[in-house]
């Protein structure tokens, strides 16, 4: 990041001292920092000069951040603030003690029974909790769900969630979220939608039970060509320990079709567990 104009741990931007880096991506940076005087310790989104510098996205971003905020549950790390300081864009979301459930997956392995089941159902009704407000969070990947040091499971990173009543955040010919957990009808260029939502969920569960997403092993071309036209791979044929059950109920968030999917996260989670489990208890 040194020399690209992109702000370093030990620089401050507004309130905030920027103390190290917790993740990169194209369209920002996310920084622990802490809000002088109150001490409050935050993550905190900058985004990166080149689109900060885009006045009209820069206004859109804090505008979608803001009405994303709006929205409360248990299972969504809540948006404190979105602001700008210094022809900078940032977002300041509560700080979590834990780790992602990517870096989960990265040190353990594959989720135990218990432990995905949990996830889906709690991360699931955060992003239930998204859509109900007409918001779509566009960016659904294990990167984006944090573990507490009990692991109770929280969405996160939707200030950049779309509702219809709202300005489309990416350029033209720009396409908003992580390959790996695309949805087909957005490869082909359609708009984000729930059902979208829904299909990078089942691709994060189907990480849980495999170790990685449904094609992640391939070329970033192959991987595309993939979502569109291949079956992902049976989740549970490294896994002996699980119900067999659970593999179709897991494929289910990976039907092609948007409108085969599970109509909601919390629907899916119920559905896995009743593959895993036999009953909703």
């Amino acid at each position: 990041m040194e020399g690209d104009g992109e702000l370093l741990p030990g620089e401050r931007l507004g309130p905030y001292l920027l103390e190290s880096i917790l993740g990169e991506g194209a369209m920002g940076v996310v920084f622990r920092a802490t809000r002088e005087p109150d001490g409050v310790v935050v993550a905190l989104k900058v985004l990166r000069r080149q689109l900060s510098r885009d006045e009209v996205y820069r206004r859109r971003f804090v505008h979608e951040a803001r009405v994303a905020a709006a929205v409360e549950h248990k299972h969504l790390v809540p948006i404190l603030e979105a602001g700008e300081a210094g022809e900078r864009s940032y977002l300041a979301v509560q700080y979590v003690a834990g780790r992602s459930l990517e870096e989960r997956i990265r040190d353990g392995g594959p989720l135990t029974l218990d432990e995905f089941l949990r996830v889906a159902a709690q991360a699931g009704s955060g992003l239930d909790a998204l859509h109900r407000k007409g918001l779509i969070h566009r960016d659904v990947k294990s990167s984006n769900i944090m573990l507490d040091e009990t692991g109770e499971a929280a969405l996160t990173d939707f200030g950049l969630a779309k509702g219809p009543a709202y300005t489309v955040l990416t350029r033209p010919g720009q396409v908003m979220g992580t390959l790996d957990y695309m949805a087909p009808e957005l490869i082909k260029g359609e708009p984000a939608t729930a059902a979208s939502d829904i299909y990078a969920f089942g691709c994060v569960i189907y990480e849980c039970i495999t170790g990685a997403p449904p094609f992640a092993h391939k070329s970033m071309l192959q991987v595309g060509l993939a979502h569109l036209g291949e079956e992902p791979p049976d989740p549970l044929a490294s896994r002996p320990d699980l119900p067999k059950e659970l593999s179709w109920a897991a494929l289910q968030a990976l039907a092609k079709e948007p409108e085969r999917r599970p109509p909601t996260a919390t629907a899916y989670g119920h559905m896995l567990r009743v593959a895993g489990k036999g009953s909703l208890s």
